[in-house]
């Protein structure tokens, strides 16, 4: 694997994943979806956020508590907050899960790898606002999460559904969401850089 299994590691899915997985194509919760991994641990499973599925206008459709404190967090930042906000994964869409670069400068933050942190006091993000540029995002609002029970990540990339690569602070904040996924596989170079360019529709390959 190009990568160990581990906390910011990056899951990138397989363009075979919906017919690996026994789903219709097209129809995966992750078809071409890169996770970056929070936590994986043998007993309590894994779980990681989506990090190129940007809600904008959908952010209507996920009215939640959650949802309000995000949206009150960013009151003073000079950002449109709906390109703030993503879709973390299908498990618990009403939680909120906040990555950002800011390290000991928010309170009660972990650090997930080399300049990504996770979590934090969100009244400690509003006292760092004028740092934020819509140009060079440094944080990141994700409404749900990605999860995986014990031994279930393993089955799925033994059957090749991801492919693992090193996490990347320039693709988890990137501010071309829609190119990520290929870049993400083009970066691991030898046969990973031609399967970056295999159609989504196959029937155009």
């Amino acid at each position: 694997m190009p990568a160990p299994l581990q906390a910011g590691t990056f899951l990138i899915a397989s363009p075979n994943l919906d017919n690996l997985s026994g789903r219709e194509p097209g129809d995966s919760n992750f078809n071409r979806t890169v996770v970056l991994l929070l936590q994986h641990m043998e007993e309590e499973g894994t779980l990681g956020v989506i990090v190129n599925r940007p809600l904008g206008e959908k952010i209507k459709l996920y009215p939640s508590e959650a949802l309000s404190d995000g949206l009150a967090a960013m009151e003073e930042f000079p950002i449109e907050p709906a390109s703030m906000f993503y879709q973390g994964g299908p498990v618990s869409r009403d939680q909120l899960v906040v990555l950002h670069q800011l390290g000991d400068m928010v309170k009660g933050s972990m650090e997930i790898c080399d300049g990504i942190y996770a979590g934090g006091d969100l009244d400690t993000l509003r006292t760092h606002a004028a740092m934020f540029n819509a140009d060079k995002p440094v944080l990141r609002f994700f409404l749900g999460y990605s999860g995986w029970e014990t031994g279930q990540l393993e089955q799925e990339i033994e059957r090749d559904s991801w492919i693992l690569s090193p996490g990347s602070v320039d693709l988890t904040f990137s501010t071309e969401p829609d190119r990520v996924w290929q870049r993400a596989l083009y970066t691991l170079g030898d046969k990973y850089q031609s399967m970056s360019f295999i159609p989504e529709n196959l029937i155009l390959n």
